[in-house]
């Protein structure tokens, strides 16, 4: 069932090249070659532009720093049907945690090697984070679809004093707004793993309104066993009052649901094994984890028999997310302000079914994942060239209960089971916490030139943190908080150059799910009584240099040292809590990001990246020796080539190359709970091969209607991003696009 399909490969390449080859030799609305003379006048007076798809339009937005990089809806409107971290892959420093294309994961992308909790990620100019206990996700990746996004911007390092708690710096995120001429946007797609997905969206005006409103369902089988995702649904509206005095409201709603197949168990070692399916580990998504009585969860995994008395085929989960936002913005003076407030609410019910038997519901459970809200409060002004800003904000994580149904005995252990809930034989219900944390902040800062070639940036920021007290056996709460200056002086030498020098004082809470999961998770041998803030300076250099042909060369280094680094480590075996949390005294960083595009004749551009990275730590007491962070690949690079032509025909050719990595998984927990075995799980690098194209086919009406394909993986690679889950072999995709 996994296996390459080369005949379906060669004829999607077939067809692609077929598309590539026509678009070169130039239609009517293509590229015509200039005479010799012609063309370096034209290369050196008028920069190479391409006229963009006619899709919903797209408003400007500044980078805000020298590290940004800005992907637009035009940018990921190709590519297989993914959740929105795998349209980000090529880009310069960041990495890939993923497990599949599609579903749910805690972590699938980092930045500079930080992971989600260590970075911020705001929607339409707030915290898009929840509280991410008991196994949910402080970052649902799935709930942002390709219809919905209008502008995504990173930002590499904690340079801005906008953004609290990060170190890896922050993903903002801009959904698609109203706009003032109706547009209507339609994508259908069909892909390998009998993929499919529809998305419609459209925008307008009626009066001082305007409003946006978008649908997006799909289903796939997926590529691992039992990986199925159904009936995946968006729903999202936004509709803006404009008020004659410069004022505008803005209030929307977004619902998202799914049912994910649970990642079952599928090595040779088990009795169960299905050959038609990649080899993996088993996945439950979530927590707490059930205390099945034949605990296959991965490989090497200790059990006592293989009677498949634990989750199989047919497991899965049904999730529900609901948001809710309320944005102003008063422009006054020299510049605006502007306030949010929002509401979000996730719930999920888990379905088991035995692995002996798939018809067999074994365990239900319903959880309210999410009970978080916030607000915030900005001000910018720019009275004549210098730039100031101010701010407050507030943000309160809570979730809801657990509750258990369908539960059979014959299927459980009596155990005691995460510290303090026993049950024999069967888990015990779960009460919820309103603001279980709760963080407050606010920042200022300014941008003043000092001279023609010269900017200083300063920045100021506060920030306090209060998680309660979890309510587990010898857990207590954490209070604390910091204040971190920001600095970057800005040079341009030329008006073709750019060059800057930061330094940066951050640091980082311990989000909920660290926080529980240190007093519900194992320990380590050496003990640890609470796992404490993490707080460091980082450094940054950087240049850009315009070059001629519009073409551009960006260059950047940084540097973090990082105290009290907080690690963690999951479990392939069982063991409560499914992880180990503690802290490392120290922690390095540093690394290398090479960033280049250039212009080509007859619509093409070429672009390339490199990213080079090496970390160090103090000894680590499961590191056996290893006084590094081995999940992280030392080296990344992205090459391409770009099509684009007047009438949108476009194509792209890809490789992307990762060394290779390491992760560590805990093997074994003592009665005591504390760890008694690591084992370092080695993951090869790779390179994945990626080609796809879009070609208009008709335009009646003011419709504009395309025909896309592509192929994801070529070569069908084997790849791993997350050690025991190999990403999907060759991946064939296609649709057709309509926009008015």
């Amino acid at each position: 069932m996994w296996r390459v399909n080369w005949a379906k490969i060669f004829g999607c390449v077939g067809l692609w090249l077929v598309l590539l080859s026509m678009l070169a030799l130039g239609e009517e609305t293509g590229s015509v070659e200039s005479p010799p003379g012609q063309e370096e006048e034209t290369r050196a007076d008028k920069p190479v532009t391409v006229e963009e798809l006619p899709q919903i339009e797209v408003h400007s937005f500044a980078e805000k720093a020298a590290t940004s990089s800005v992907v637009t809806k035009e940018d990921i409107s190709l590519g297989p049907y993914q959740n929105l971290p795998g349209y980000l892959e090529d880009q310069a420093g960041l990495d890939m945690t993923r497990r599949s294309l599609l579903g749910v994961k805690a972590n699938q992308v980092s930045i500079r090697g930080f992971d989600e909790g260590r970075y911020q990620v705001y929607l339409n100019g707030r915290s898009w984070k929840g509280s991410g206990v008991k196994g949910g996700f402080f970052v649902d990746w799935a709930t942002i679809t390709t219809e919905d996004l209008e502008r995504l911007e990173i930002i590499r390092g904690p340079l801005s004093a906008e953004y609290p708690n990060t170190l890896g710096g922050v993903i903002t995120i801009n959904t698609q707004r109203g706009t003032k001429e109706p547009k209507i946007s339609l994508d259908t797609y069909w892909g390998s793993w009998a993929t499919e997905s529809y998305r419609f969206l459209t925008t307008g005006s009626y009066g001082p309104v305007q409003y946006a409103l978008g649908v997006n369902y799909g289903n796939s089988d997926g590529y691992l066993r039992n990986n199925f995702i159904r009936d995946r649904g968006n729903f999202s509206g936004s509709f803006t009052y404009s008020f004659p005095w410069d004022l505008s409201l803005t209030g929307s709603a977004r619902y998202f649901t799914q049912e994910t197949g649970l990642i079952i168990y599928n090595w040779p070692d088990s009795p169960f094994y299905n050959p038609d399916y990649p080899e993996s580990d088993a996945d439950w998504l979530y927590g707490p984890y059930l205390n099945f009585l034949d605990q296959i969860t991965g490989q090497n995994a200790q059990t006592k028999q293989w009677l498949g008395r634990t989750a199989g085929d047919n497991s899965y989960v049904r999730t529900q997310r609901y948001e809710f936002d309320l944005e102003g913005k008063q422009n006054f003076w020299y510049g605006a302000g502007e306030f949010h407030l929002f509401y979000c609410q996730a719930t999920r019910s888990e379905h088991y079914y035995a692995m002996n038997n798939p018809n067999k519901l074994i365990a239900s459970r319903g959880s309210w994942d999410e009970d978080t809200w916030g607000w915030n409060f900005k001000v910018r002004q720019t009275p004549g060239k210098v730039r100031l800003g101010f701010g407050l904000e507030g943000n309160y994580y809570g979730f809801g209960g657990v509750q258990y149904t369908d539960l059979d005995p014959n299927y459980f252990s009596p155990a005691v089971y995460l510290n303090y809930m026993t049950f024999p034989p069967t888990p015990r219900p779960i009460q919820g916490m309103r603001n279980a944390a709760k963080m407050h902040g606010g920042f200022v800062d300014a941008s003043l030139p000092l001279t023609k070639y010269f900017e200083l940036y300063l920045g100021l920021r506060y920030d306090n943190y209060d998680a309660a007290d979890p309510g587990i056996k010898n857990s207590k709460g954490l209070r604390a908080d910091f204040l971190s200056p920001k600095c970057t002086l800005t040079i341009r030498p030329t008006d073709t150059t750019e060059a800057y020098l930061s330094a940066n004082y951050s640091s980082h809470f311990p989000n909920l799910t660290e926080w529980c999961a240190f007093w519900v998770g194992a320990s380590v041998p050496t003990g640890q009584p609470v796992v404490s803030p993490e707080f460091g300076m980082q450094y940054e250099a950087g240049i850009t240099q315009q070059l001629p042909w519009n073409s551009m060369l960006r260059i950047r280094s940084y540097y973090y040292d990082i105290n009290d680094y907080i690690r963690q480590m999951f479990s392939s075996a069982f063991s409560p809590g499914g992880r180990v949390v503690y802290n490392l005294d120290l922690a390095k960083i540093r690394g290398v990001e090479v960033e280049g595009h250039i212009p080509l004749p007859y619509n093409l551009a070429a672009f390339a990246n490199y990213t080079w990275q090496q970390t160090s730590t103090s000894p680590d007491p499961l590191g056996g020796g290893v006084q590094k962070l081995t999940e992280y690949p030392e080296h990344k690079a992205n090459v391409g080539l770009k099509y684009k032509a007047p009438n949108g025909a476009e194509g792209k050719l890809s490789l992307r190359l990762v060394s290779h990595r390491k992760q560590y998984t805990v093997s074994g927990v003592s009665a005591s709970n504390v760890v008694t075995g690591v084992t370092l799980r080695p993951m090869k690098g790779f390179f994945n091969i990626n080609l796809e194209g879009r070609y208009p086919v008709v335009e009646r009406y003011g419709v504009k209607t395309f025909a896309y394909c592509g192929v994801q993986n070529l070569t069908g690679e084997f790849y791993e991003e997350s050690a025991g889950y190999p990403m999907p072999s060759a991946t064939i995709y296609g649709g057709l696009q309509a926009r008015y």
